[in-house]
């Protein structure tokens, strides 16, 4: 009988694993891929369409024809249970109905749950404010901002609040790129002058993004991520609040604690909010039937990998604390991926408002961070039904990650800030002035960047749709 490999999801990291196997196991492995809503969002477009310059429809494809193709059997459903004791997985479709699948090996790439309720009144759900974490989140905002847009061309001054909604949350990147498109849409339209912009973000200084911030030499000189952002940030007469965290929302008013500062309110007219990400409500059953969740998960829901989860202080954080192989140190057969894999430590500094609050950029594991370590789980399962022992590693401490940030989408006017870091977990034992390799580290803003993002859309739009030569393509 043929291995059964499971895999739970299929955002960049459980679809690139799903690529991976079906190309390396085609007829030697039965390779079943269980995610709901049969689609794959191009989450990096979704700053557009909630800008109204992109179509939801560039965003997004359908799964099953892919799987059909590649030779993967796909199923309309979201994971519920794993019990790894017995190797199977409970899964549930739409309608409520549960089903048992047995697996050889399984790959838990299930993605963030959108901790709205951890932030009283945040998120579209309450009506108070809004996101761009889904296409439908998306579609919602570019609804808002094309009727904020039509009350700014009938006169009227508005103030917009963007930034991250919560103490501990993660994506700054993302909200920063919404915040400059729609700084960028507002003077393409001629109305920017009506238009008060703020960026509110738990980011202990400008530029952070949830990894400490990057360098990069520029003709012999260290140029850095928070001069370069801030920079951006002044010449468009952008507000901001750093090392704030978001602890409630009313409608048309964010309370926030600010480190150094005490707590603050602000009126808004329309918000976008990025909310804290949590692992997917699934539970973890032992063979005699208890719940193991807490064992197999830290308490933010995320699963446990080979890293080093014990407490430190955040100047004892080492490189090496990251996980290799992303599988789980007690199941051989279990890997965890992408969001779903519980990171070590954070990247950035922590800080506390005056009341002790605390407000903590957290590890950012989306787009080209989840495509390595979707290939890597794949060659690793590749290498164990091979009869061999797992070889293939993607530390965040030795994996390089590549962010062009958009800052309006026109082939003729956009602009975007490219940022490469390498690697993007500091190692100071490699590195020992940055711990990053600056030779192979960039920062740099301009068109040609803006052409850059759109170009690796359509690459990897094809390549995730396992066109011929999708595997020339990198993760």
């Amino acid at each position: 009988m043929k291995p059964q490999v499971v895999i739970l999801g299929a955002g960049f990291a459980g679809h690139t694993a799903a690529l991976h196997l079906c190309a390396r196991l085609r007829g030697k492995a039965d390779i079943h891929v269980v995610s709901p809503g049969n689609r794959f969002t191009w989450f990096p477009g979704l700053i557009w369409v909630g800008t109204d310059t992109m179509s939801p429809e560039s965003c997004q494809f359908a799964l099953a024809p892919v799987y059909e193709r590649i030779g993967a059997a796909y199923q309309d459903a979201r994971a519920v249970e794993i019990h790894p004791e017995s190797n199977v997985v409970i899964v549930c479709d739409g309608d409520g109905s549960r089903e048992t699948l047995d697996y050889d090996f399984c790959v838990n790439a299930t993605g963030p749950c959108l901790n709205f309720d951890g932030t009283p009144g945040l998120g579209p759900r309450v009506g108070t404010t809004l996101s761009i974490c889904t296409i439908e989140h998306a579609m919602q905002t570019r609804n808002e901002y094309v009727d904020l847009v039509r009350a700014l061309h009938k006169g009227s001054r508005r103030r917009l609040v963007i930034g991250i909604g919560h103490p501990a949350a993660t994506c700054e990147g993302a909200a920063f790129e919404y915040l400059m498109n729609v700084e960028a849409d507002l003077q393409r339209r001629g109305v920017r002058d009506r238009a008060e912009l703020v960026w509110l973000t738990n980011e202990p200084e400008a530029g952070d993004f949830g990894v400490d911030g990057i360098e990069a030499r520029k003709r012999g000189v260290i140029a850095t991520g928070a001069s370069l952002v801030r920079m951006l940030l002044d010449e468009r007469n952008i507000k901001t609040y750093m090392a704030a965290g978001v602890t409630k929302v009313d409608p048309g008013r964010v309370h926030f604690e600010q480190a150094g500062s005490d707590p603050a309110s602000l009126d808004f007219d329309f918000a976008m909010f990025i909310p804290q990400f949590r692992g997917m409500p699934m539970k973890y059953v032992a063979a005699d039937g208890h719940d193991i969740t807490a064992e197999m998960t830290q308490p933010n829901g995320f699963m446990n990998v080979d890293a080093d989860y014990t407490p430190k202080s955040y100047d004892n954080y080492a490189a090496a604390d990251w996980p290799a192989t992303y599988r789980s140190p007690r199941f051989e057969h279990l890997y965890a991926a992408g969001i779903a894999f519980a990171p070590p430590h954070p990247l950035s500094k922590p800080k506390k408002s005056p009341n002790g609050v605390a407000i903590q950029a957290s590890v950012p594991r989306t787009g080209m961070a989840s495509g390595i370590m979707g290939k890597t789980v794949a060659l690793n399962i590749v290498d164990q039904i091979e009869g061999r022992a797992p070889t293939h590693q993607a530390r965040m401490s030795e994996i390089p990650a590549a962010c062009i940030a958009s800052m309006g989408n026109s082939f003729f006017h956009g602009s975007a800030a490219s940022i490469i870091m390498m690697p993007v977990a500091r190692d100071f034992k490699r590195y020992p002035s940055y711990g990053r390799d600056l030779r192979l580290c960039e920062l740099d803003v301009g068109l040609a960047g803006a052409w850059t993002k759109r170009a690796l859309q359509s690459a990897f739009m094809w390549k995730l749709q396992g066109h011929p030569g999708w595997q020339l393509i990198p993760e």
